[in-house]
């Protein structure tokens, strides 16, 4: 966020200070006068001892100050430039009584911390501190416990400084009038700085840093938790921006600048990378695209062709690979997913020239899961570079201003539009944007753009299927040759098995070859007709199973096992999860995140879902199961940097949703004993 981050890479140093008993603010020779002075606080020294040790998990060298008196203060306040603070934390009585060197009117916007010897005076005003540090080099946060905090979020030389100039930030623990009470904001703070250093919040690891909406809102649910009536009090920022300021590291950043860069891509075009497996070409090649060679080569030149317009519909069952292979199309030829990941090009031109797209800047790419149609245009105008609407340029857009602007283009648009039948409404979709689309004509007579959908059966999209079939450009990928479906799911599961331990090695180059054509041959039997689930998605959780299953010990167990492949996706699932050793938490897992809409569910959701399936997931294991579920799981990143979570196929989810609980597994295959051999 503009200069704030500058300076990430500089050693984290945070300046704690507490008071917790104080001296008459009376002279010497004086006696106090009935209610002068201030009370002593015996929660500051512990909660000070917890909030330097909660700092130093988070890699921060910290200097604990107690007991200071208005010298001390004021040393170690002129001494933050030169000591690199980023963070200074305060905890003591505040007063607005006080000023520099004079004092002001009760209600002053000012905010001192009033120090041991019980003067507050030069020095000692917090608010001008803030306001002084905006002008340092580095950013500095101020966390300030004190009465009437508040004021310090809200110093109004600072208020009109837009945020990416901004390098003084503020945490209070309550409103500009109100009182803190028992350190209770200062233990809430030390709370989420350690739960911070053990899971990052939940933080995506594409982010570096804890997002400061993330931290705020966290400290303060801690407070209400406890009962607390105090308000968090922050600075003002604009969270539709990213705010990942430097002050809170995230543990589970991974430093990849590749994953940090997808997460800039736009979120329905992202959504092919993942479905694609894409997100994790260079660590996990088991998640390749592979297959689908006579679709790709027919599809990309089409897709290239500036000369034509015009319906293409990709369909089949579910698992049959059509988001993989409408993604495995967008991420070569989408310029947004090139510019973050050239990585997955190559990799896809490596495997097959021919069914690569070109680079296209008038490509634009929709998954629908979740969205509805005015989310949907938003994207499609900002991807086309459509400019804005109305006088004020934010007018929303309409089907036929989208139109409009798209017949004027001087170049056929692309349209690649994945998932119609996991929208928020797919018929609406689709009687609404894409069959008006198909019957657009440029002023030339062409069709108005190339559009490509992605989209299961069903009677509710007959209209678009019928369009497609007359025109003879419907391509159902149930319905292709025995071989070519066989030699595909091979394949796929031979560079599976080529990368598992047990079937790595060159002796047993001929279990996995055995192996895989007997598992291809099951999965194709009676290929052409229509399936209720695509071989490609048994293919890949039955490969899932084969990690934890034995390998055989030759080609005739192999040939055994291969032919033993439960050929539905309930089959195959039931399978793997009842050779888990947590199979009742991990299915209560995977059925909670069944029913997670649009980016996904975040952590703390899927806690409280999966306690009604299995009552002992929790909030002290769901991280752990999360991360065992890895496979079955997609993640994306909420608003406030949270990761969330999602099933990698809308099969799955539909599956888990109707056979959510724990149920005994009935084989209807044999499995192989621990020597390798059949039962």
């Amino acid at each position: 966020m503009g200069d704030a981050t500058a300076d990430a890479a500089a050693p984290l140093r945070a300046l704690l200070m507490g008071v917790s008993r104080f001296a008459p603010a009376v002279a010497e020779d004086e006696e106090p006068m009935p209610g002068q002075g201030w009370d002593d606080l015996p929660f500051v020294l512990p909660v000070l001892a917890r909030l330097e040790q909660a700092y130093q998990k988070l890699a921060y060298e910290v200097r604990a100050v107690r007991e200071p008196d208005r010298r001390a203060v004021r040393q170690h306040w002129t001494a933050v430039d030169e000591e690199q603070y980023g963070i200074v934390h305060v905890v003591s009585h505040g007063t607005t009584a006080v000023a520099g060197r004079g004092r002001t009117a009760e209600g002053s916007e000012r905010l001192s911390m009033v120090p041991s010897c019980g003067n507050p005076g030069f020095g000692t005003d917090v608010s001008l501190w803030v306001q002084e540090a905006n002008s340092l080099a580095h950013p500095m946060l101020f966390v300030v416990d004190l009465c009437r905090a508040g004021r310090a979020a809200r110093v109004a030389q600072l208020a009109q400084i837009p945020d990416d100039q901004l390098h003084a930030w503020v945490i209070a623990a309550t409103g500009p009038d109100r009182a803190a009470y028992d350190g209770a904001f200062s233990t809430a703070v030390a709370e989420v700085l350690e739960e911070m250093a053990d899971n990052g919040l939940d933080t995506s690891p594409s982010l570096r840093f804890v997002r400061w909406d993330k931290v705020t809102s966290s400290i303060q649910n801690r407070l209400s938790a406890t009962g607390s009536r105090q308000k968090v009090h922050s600075t003002k920022v604009d969270t539709s921006q990213p705010l990942e300021l430097p002050f809170f590291p995230n543990p589970n950043w991974t430093g990849d600048p590749r994953l940090e860069r997808l997460q800039t891509v736009d979120a329905p075009v992202r959504a092919f990378v993942a479905d694609l497996g894409a997100e994790h070409f260079m660590d996990r090649v088991r998640d390749h695209f592979v297959g689908r060679r006579r679709q790709l080569a027919h599809l990309a030149p089409w897709l290239d062709d500036a000369t034509v317009g015009g319906l293409r519909v990709v369909t089949g069952a579910p698992g049959s690979g059509k988001s993989a292979l409408l993604g495995a199309l967008v991420c070569t030829g989408h310029e947004e997913i090139i510019r973050a990941a050239p990585d997955i090009r190559r990799h896809l031109a490596a495997q097959q020239p021919d069914g690569v797209a070109s680079p296209n800047p008038m490509l634009a790419a929709i998954h629908a899961r979740n969205r509805e149609l005015d989310a949907v245009l938003t994207s499609l105008a900002a991807q086309w570079g459509l400019p804005a609407r109305g006088a004020g340029r934010t007018e929303p857009w309409t089907v036929p201003d989208l139109i409009e602007a798209i017949v004027a283009l001087p170049a056929v648009p692309v349209l690649v539009f994945d998932a119609l039948d996991e929208a928020d409404d797919p018929a609406d979709l689709m009687q609404r944007l894409l069959l008006p689309l198909t019957e657009a004509l440029r002023p030339d007579g062409r069709p108005c753009l190339r559009l490509l959908v992605g989209t299961r059966r069903g009677t509710r999209f007959q209209p678009l299927l019928e369009l497609a079939a007359a025109q003879q450009t419907l391509l159902d990928l149930d319905d292709v040759p025995d071989g070519e479906l066989r030699a595909d799911l091979a394949e796929h599961l031979s560079l599976r098995l080529a990368e598992l331990p047990s079937y790595s090695a060159a002796p047993q180059r001929p279990v996995r070859t055995a192996l895989a054509r007997t598992v291809a041959a099951k999965l194709t039997r009676n290929a052409g007709t229509v399936r209720d689930w695509g071989p490609f998605l048994v293919a890949r959780i039955f490969g899932r199973a084969l990690e934890t299953l034995p390998a055989p010990a030759d080609v005739a167990a192999a040939e055994h096992l291969g032919a033993s492949v439960p050929v539905t996706l309930p089959g195959v699932l039931e399978l793997d999860l009842s050779l888990q050793p947590q199979r009742a938490r991990l299915r209560a897992v995977l059925a909670a995140v069944a029913w997670a809409k649009g980016e996904g569910f975040p952590t703390e959701a899927v806690a409280a879902v999966a306690a009604e399936f299995a009552p002992d997931v929790n909030d002290g294991n769901v991280r752990q199961l999360l991360e065992a579920n890895r496979f079955y799981l997609r993640t994306g990143v909420e608003s406030d940097g949270s990761t969330l979570y999602r099933l990698f196929h809308q099969g799955l989810a539909d599956y888990l949703q109707v056979e959510s609980y724990l149920r005994p597994y009935t084989p209807t295959h044999p499995r192989p004993d621990s020597s390798g051999g059949p039962e």
